[in-house]
Formats: structure tokens, C-alpha cells, sequence
């Protein structure tokens, strides 16, 4: 049983790519670095609100609805009250795969 091996010579270096490449393409193409609509819109709304994201988590979407749990009181009239609009409309231009029809607030308890 011969042991096949590769030589330096036979290595055609016009055709060589790092491996990392090979492999994010390779991950791109079956699906595997393609972000959910749920991870894209909570990417854009931490950097959206900043350190206020931490109070906020993104509970669901349906019917175009984005419902966000707030954990304090404060924050939460200032979103609803303030600052909805302005995020609704940064959501729709930067989340384009996904149409937000609204934005929803609730007062979750944290223990």
C-alpha cells in the first residue's frame, strides 16, 4: 500500500488561498454565517440605544411587531414616550430583510 504524498513542486501556488477563506466561504454558501432576522434586529437595536440595551431584550417578533421587555420604568416611558419613532425608523432603514411595521414596549420585572 503506497502512502500518497504531496510535494512542494505539485502545489499549483496561482490557485492557493488561506483556509480561512475557503472555510467562510464554504459557511456562507450552506447557510451557517447567515444571522436570523431576531439576531440581526438585536445587533442594530444594542447599537442603536447603547449601554441602555442591557435594560431592553428583544422578546419577540410577530406580525411585523418587534415587542421589546424593558426593565425599568424610566427607560421605558423615555422609549415609548421619546424615542420610538426615531428608532423604528433606524430599524427599517438598517434592518432591510425584515419589515417592522411597529415597536412595542413592556415593563418586565427583573428578580
Amino acid at each position: 500500500m503506497a502512502a500518497w504524498r504531496v510535494e512542494a513542486s505539485d502545489f499549483d501556488r496561482e490557485y492557493a488561498e488561506p483556509v480561512g477563506n475557503v472555510l467562510q466561504r464554504w459557511a456562507r454558501r450552506r447557510g451557517v454565517l447567515r444571522l436570523t432576522e431576531r439576531q440581526k434586529i438585536g445587533s442594530v437595536w444594542e447599537r442603536l440605544l447603547g449601554p441602555d440595551a442591557a435594560h431592553t431584550r428583544l422578546e419577540g417578533l410577530k406580525n411585523h411587531v418587534a415587542t421589546f421587555a424593558v426593565d425599568s420604568s424610566a427607560l421605558l416611558s423615555e422609549l415609548n414616550n421619546f424615542r420610538k419613532q426615531e428608532l423604528l425608523e433606524a430599524l427599517r432603514h438598517e434592518v432591510r430583510t425584515y419589515f417592522i411595521r411597529d415597536i412595542r414596549f413592556r415593563l418586565e420585572k427583573r428578580k
